[in-house]
C-alpha cells in the first residue's frame, strides 16, 4: 500500500473510532461511563508509548530545536482547551449574545474540530517518515479517538439541541481523515528538520492529551486497576514497535 493510501485509510479509521465513541453515548451511555476510565487509561498508555519512544527520539534526531516545539505542541493545546474552558464558564461576545449556551457550543466546536484536524496532519507526517512511524502514530491517535468522540458529543449535547450537537460531533470525527488530505499537498515538499519540528509537536499534544486528558478522567476512579491498563497500553506499543518491519 503506498504512503498515500495508507494516510487516508488510517485516518478514516481514526474518524470512524470517534463516531463509534458518538454511537456509545448515544446507545449505551451509562455502559460508558462506567468502563470508560479503563479506556483512558489504556489510550493515555499507548499514546505515551508513541511519543517516548518514537515521536521525541525521532524528532530530536532530525532537529536540534525539538524540544522547543515538543513545549510548543503542549502549550498549544494548553491554550486550545484553556479558552474552552474559559468562554464555557462565561458569556461569550459572539452574534449570539442573546444565547450564549450556543455560543459555548460553538467554542468547544471549533477547538475540538482544529484539535482532531491536527490529529489528521500529524498522521500524514508520520508516513512521511516512515511507514513504522505513520503505523504508530495512528495507532496512538485511534486509540484515543474513541473517548475523543464520548467527550466531544457529551459536551456538545449539554449546550445545544441535541440534533445540532450530533452533526457537529460528526464534523469533528471527519476532521481527522480532512487533516490527513490536506497534509499530503506539503509532507512530501519537507525537510528533514521541518518535518523534525512537526514530530515534535505532534509528540508534546500527545504529552499534553495523555497528561492533562486522559490521566486526570482515570484518578477520578483511582484504584491499581487503572494504572495496570496504562501499563498495558505502554507495554502493547512497545511490542508492536518491535513486531512491525515495515
Amino acid at each position: 500500500m503506498g504512503i498515500a493510501s495508507s494516510i487516508i485509510l488510517y485516518s478514516a479509521i481514526a474518524g470512524l473510532s470517534t463516531m463509534v465513541g458518538i454511537a456509545l453515548v448515544i446507545m449505551e451511555a451509562e455502559l460508558v461511563l462506567r468502563y470508560s476510565h479503563y479506556v483512558n487509561s489504556f489510550a493515555a498508555g499507548l499514546i505515551l508509548g508513541v511519543a517516548f519512544f518514537h515521536l521525541f527520539p525521532e524528532s530530536l534526531e532530525l532537529s536540534g530545536n525539538a524540544l522547543l516545539f515538543i513545549f510548543l505542541g503542549f502549550l498549544i493545546f494548553y491554550l486550545l482547551e484553556n479558552v474552552m474552558v474559559l468562554h464555557s464558564g462565561s458569556e461569550i461576545h459572539f452574534s449570539e449574545k442573546k444565547n450564549p449556551r450556543h455560543a459555548k457550543g460553538l467554542v468547544m466546536f471549533s477547538g475540538l474540530f482544529f484539535h482532531s484536524l491536527i490529529d489528521g496532519v500529524i498522521i500524514g507526517v508520520g508516513f512521511d517518515i516512515d511507514p513504522k512511524l505513520g503505523l504508530l502514530t495512528s495507532l496512538g491517535i485511534i486509540s484515543h479517538e474513541l473517548p475523543e468522540g464520548v467527550t466531544s458529543f457529551s459536551l456538545l449535547v449539554t449546550s445545544i439541541p441535541r440534533k445540532t450537537a450530533l452533526k457537529m460531533a460528526v464534523a469533528v470525527a471527519l476532521a481527522t481523515p480532512l487533516g490527513a488530505v490536506l497534509s499530503l499537498a506539503f509532507i512530501g515538499s519537507l525537510s528533514e528538520a521541518t518535518v523534525g519540528l512537526l514530530l515534535a509537536m505532534a509528540g508534546g499534544t500527545f504529552l499534553y492529551i495523555a497528561a492533562s486528558d486522559l490521566i486526570p478522567e482515570t484518578h477520578e476512579k483511582g484504584g491499581i486497576l487503572n494504572a495496570l491498563f496504562l501499563l498495558l497500553g505502554v507495554l502493547c506499543l512497545f511490542s508492536l514497535s518491535k513486531m512491525i518491519t515495515v
